[in-house]
């Protein structure tokens, strides 16, 4: 049924059509069309994209928060010390600037009065005595054995209410006269020290020994002179400093002033022309505000407890000293001061039963005023310690007892 077509003939020029799909034959061999009713091989899953497992979460990330977390972390630490180390500084600079202030005071320094002085009742020991006179004024520390006038107080005249007659000076002669208020010789003011000047002789009032009946006369004014030293008592009593003698009009035929024991009218002074207390015009004391004068030396009396070492250092950091007990009138002033117990500034520390000073030179047991059996605390008990009563015992040097500074004016 074919055979009217030549092989020869097939390809030339026709297209072989093969099947409904209209597609033109392959002139090479064809791939084999996919049966239909051959079995499919099964899908390959291909997840699909909203069910790919989230990749796990960054681990720079989580050490970016960490590393950020620490970074603040110690930012706040560095802060908080800045803050804390300026605190600090600060703090530690004022307790520095407190002590160099303490160190810096001239405590038994005297000073010279630059304006008239205002003085005013106070009680300014730690022990209950009677109320003395406290004067406030501007003063500046002057070089030892000098006297600046300029700086001493306003004039006035010494005036004995009872016998009415003033103190004049003639020389170096002091006597009770006629007061003669435009007198120069009559004429006294207060300097540094607690020391009485003659105006117009510019020498000061100075007793010639410190017992009863001496003389008293003007002498050239020296800062480290005892003798030279007065202080007001109750009553109108012009003492010594430091001893019950009393500037008194002289019961003699000159009517020469003089030490006497005596504490009546005769020893009474007030300034003329008013009832006021010749201390009233006075000029600022020998020793600093807080510390008591006594016999030529300044006392601070503390009221806190301490151990020999540490009190000893507060005294020399004041350049003072730990109270020491020279004299049977010095025991006798100390007698009186203390509430209890106190330190004493010599121990036997170097050598057991040789009780040295702070600068090295040794106690006699003749001069001490050891309570009876005592030292007895050997080795144990290096420290010396004062009673009330004034007796002395060894204590051990670690222990706590209040103490007493002690400085030269």
């Amino acid at each position: 049924m074919y055979g009217n077509i030549e092989s020869s003939q097939a390809g030339q020029g026709q297209t072989w059509v093969l099947g409904p799909s209209g597609g033109e034959a392959c002139s090479d061999l064809c791939p084999a069309e996919e049966n239909l009713y051959e079995p499919l091989d099964p899908p390959i899953a291909v997840p699909s994209q909203k069910h790919v497992p989230d990749p796990p979460a960054s681990a720079w990330s989580s050490r970016e928060k960490l590393v950020l977390v620490g970074t603040v972390a110690l930012g706040v630490s560095v802060l908080m010390n800045v803050l804390f180390l300026t605190v600090g500084l600060r703090h530690i600079t004022a307790l520095t600037e407190t002590l160099e202030a303490e160190k810096a005071k001239e405590l038994p320094k005297l000073g010279a009065c630059v304006s008239p002085p205002r003085c005013s009742l106070s009680t300014v020991t730690p022990t209950d005595v009677s109320p003395v006179l406290v004067c406030v004024c501007v003063c500046v520390t002057l070089a030892p054995f000098t006297v600046n006038l300029s700086t001493a107080s306003q004039s006035f005249l010494l005036y004995n209410e009872h016998h009415r007659k003033c103190v004049e000076a003639s020389g170096k002669q002091l006597t009770a006269t006629t007061c003669r208020p435009e007198a120069a010789a009559q004429q006294f003011r207060w300097l540094h020290g607690s020391q009485l000047q003659g105006s117009a002789s510019q020498r000061c009032i100075t007793a010639t020994l410190g017992q009863n009946l001496a003389f008293v006369r003007l002498e050239p004014c020296r800062d480290n002179s005892s003798l030279q030293r007065w202080e007001c008592r109750d009553g109108g009593l012009l003492a010594l400093a430091g001893y019950d003698l009393y500037f008194n009009y002289g019961n003699n035929q000159q009517h020469t002033v003089m030490l006497y024991t005596g504490d009546r009218e005769w020893s009474r002074w007030v300034i003329h022309g008013s009832k006021d207390n010749v201390c009233s015009r006075s000029c600022c004391p020998p020793c600093s505000k807080g510390w008591i004068y006594y016999g030529n030396s300044c006392y601070f009396y503390s009221k806190t407890l301490s151990s020999w070492e540490n009190a000893q250092h507060f005294c020399s950091v004041l350049d003072t000293q730990l109270l020491e007990v020279d004299s049977p009138e010095e025991k006798e002033y100390i007698q009186n001061m203390l509430q209890g117990s106190s330190w004493l500034g010599i121990r036997d520390e170097e050598v057991e039963g040789t009780w040295k000073r702070a600068n090295g030179t040794v106690v006699p047991r003749e001069s001490s005023s050891w309570h009876r059996n005592e030292p007895n605390g050997g080795f144990q008990e290096n420290c010396a310690a004062v009673r009330k009563d004034g007796e002395w015992y060894d204590f051990p040097c670690t222990g706590q007892l209040p103490w007493v500074c002690e400085g030269h004016p």
